[in-house]
């Protein structure tokens, strides 16, 4: 570690600031999930068997994992492409995921899909002004 530091110090002031922001992510999303499923607006499964708390733990787990992976994926490019292409980079395929699940589900504003654009706005607020800032900072 001591040695990345050394020798990149703009690679791991991003990678670190990408694990910021995807962990950040991570908790925002587990409170979308979770406040959608307790208002009864999402279902995990319908046949499955296990509690909401239960449910709650794996969900937070997961994703935690897969935020913070992704946020650290995001770290590393933003080293390499730079602010610019970068910003352009992740506004694209939000937008491009918002397209995909419209057209995919159909439904824009049913409690699934508030939990949906919450959390692609928090991840787009996240990686293109939060990590650029931190990256700049840390």
């Amino acid at each position: 570690m001591r040695a990345l530091i050394e020798a990149e110090p703009s690679l791991f002031a991003a990678v670190l600031a990408g694990w910021v922001c995807g962990f950040a992510v991570a908790l925002a999303c587990t409170g979308y999930v979770m406040f959608g499923l307790s208002r009864a607006h999402l279902r995990p499964l319908p046949d499955l068997k296990v509690s909401l708390p239960i449910f709650g733990i794996v969900a937070v787990n997961a994703l935690v994992v897969a935020w913070t992976l992704a946020g650290i994926g995001a770290g590393v490019a933003f080293h390499a492409a730079g602010t610019a292409r970068f910003t352009v980079g992740v506004a694209s395929a939000h937008l491009l995921l918002a397209l995909v699940y419209a057209v995919a589900r159909g439904r824009l504003w049913s409690g699934e899909a508030r939990v949906v654009w919450a959390t692609l706005l928090t991840s787009l607020v996240a990686f293109v002004g939060a990590l650029p800032f931190l990256a700049a900072r840390a």
